[in-house]
């Protein structure tokens, strides 16, 4: 007799394969490997890191062969997305023959499609599955980033006492810390006493890795993609004990309150040295990529070649921004299927939070949020990057099936009497 593995081991092991083809994606590791193991330069163009970014492309795309099919047929959002998500690497890939680096541009999108592939499998994942996968890539990153910032400082800290960790700077831990503290919020509201002890770490280990980062843009980011996540939720909270009235006027207060926060905070930032330092690579960006509307310099191909490098802003290697720098690298043919792809990895998170209002939805859609709002200060899309496969699945995620939500409207039974909806609050354990 063969006996069954209980579920927390097959949960394991289905998502210890993609968790750790994820690891590979946030970057960190892998060149801290290059740059404190082997003593090579731990850059994009050592032979050293090749084999990791090549052999997470191969394992995706194995991965994505041998998942579960979906039971259903696609939806038209999803196929949508995939459209977009096929024709971005393919335009990609085939940025070779008109990029001012062939090379870097062909090896690079080649290992690009990988990316796209291992998306579909995190989004055709379980609720509880994906968590599992966020829990487990959060908590490496930042338990792995502690003990090295006990151990070896002079590894686990920059040049200023901030927190790198694991990561080439404080900027690349942040935010996958801020991922930490979000999935660490959805264990505390759900599951356990195991589960709930084990957001709770998470969540606290993770606020500290932020902390020690110092990274601002994190920290605005996760407060706006928190704040709007809870958003939805209390509003169906309110409505189900006070009516429509008081939650749109509750939704209404906090989405002035949100927008005049924003306001306020870009107006205090606005002569802050980082952002006046990001508003004028975004100029000096734009102006290249008037030189080469159409097509772009070629995938990252740019930042490769130093005669186009003629000011030292640009020399920091990214646009500090993901639609610029799609625009700089795909120029409009690769900037349609990418803005198709955001906009449908922010209509289906919020979607899924609206018709779901439970953990995992909030979860998402905090996520979701996050990545979105990053993607303004950052490039992320320009790496092979984690960021970028969650927003691409997000895109590809199934919605919850039917028009109407329960948390959204009053259910009607078969007799077409009316009922209360469920109680979002009682599926975060309130």
């Amino acid at each position: 007799m063969v006996w069954p593995l209980p579920e927390p081991v097959t949960r394991l092991l289905r998502v210890a394969p993609i968790a750790a083809v994820v690891i590979v994606l946030t970057n960190g590791p892998v060149f801290l490997f290059s740059k404190s193991v082997v003593d090579r330069s731990g850059d994009w163009e050592d032979p050293a890191v090749w084999p990791f970014f090549v052999a997470a492309a191969v394992a995706s795309a194995v991965l994505a062969i041998t998942g579960r099919s979906p039971a259903e047929p696609l939806t038209g959002s999803q196929k949508a997305a995939a459209a977009a998500v096929a024709v971005y690497s393919l335009v990609a890939v085939a940025s070779a023959l008109w990029s001012v680096h062939p090379f870097a541009t062909a090896w690079r999108a080649a290992v690009y499609v990988g990316l796209g592939l291992l998306a579909w499998v995190v989004a055709r994942l379980e609720p509880d599955d994906l968590a599992a996968v966020l829990f487990s890539v959060a908590g490496a990153a930042v338990v792995g980033s502690a003990v090295l910032v006990v151990l070896r400082p002079d590894l686990g800290l920059d040049s200023n006492g901030n927190w790198e960790g694991l990561y080439t700077n404080r900027n690349s831990l942040a935010p996958v810390a801020a991922i930490g503290v979000l999935v660490g919020i959805r264990y505390l509201a759900t599951g356990g006493r195991w589960s709930r002890a084990g957001g709770a770490a998470l969540a606290a280990i993770s606020v500290g890795a932020m902390a020690g980062a110092g990274s601002r843009t994190a920290w605005i980011a996760l407060l706006i993609a928190s704040a709007a996540a809870t958003g939805a939720v209390s509003f169906h909270w309110i409505r189900s004990r006070w009516g429509p009235a008081a939650a749109g006027a509750s939704l209404a207060a906090a989405a002035a309150l949100g927008a005049s926060g924003a306001l306020a905070a870009l107006a205090a930032l606005w002569d802050d040295p980082t952002f006046s330092q990001r508003r004028t690579m975004w100029s000096l960006v734009w102006d290249r990529v008037s030189q080469r509307p159409l097509g772009g310099y070629g995938f990252y191909a740019f930042w490769e070649e130093i005669e186009l490098l003629d000011h030292a802003l640009l020399r920091r290697g990214s646009a500090h921004n993901s639609l610029m720098e799609v625009a700089l690298g795909l120029g409009l043919v690769g900037t349609v299927p990418f803005l198709v792809i955001v906009v449908l990895a922010a209509r289906n998170a919020g979607l899924h939070l609206w018709r779901g209002g439970d953990a995992d939805s909030w979860m998402w859609a905090a996520v979701v949020g996050f990545v979105l709002v990053e993607n303004v200060t950052e490039s992320f899309v320009l790496w092979f990057s984690y960021a970028w496969v969650l927003l691409m699945a997000s895109a590809l995620r199934r919605l919850p099936s039917g028009g109407l939500s329960h948390t959204a409207v009053d259910a009607v039974d078969a007799d077409g009497e009316a009922h209360a909806p469920p109680d979002p609050g009682s599926r975060f354990g309130v």
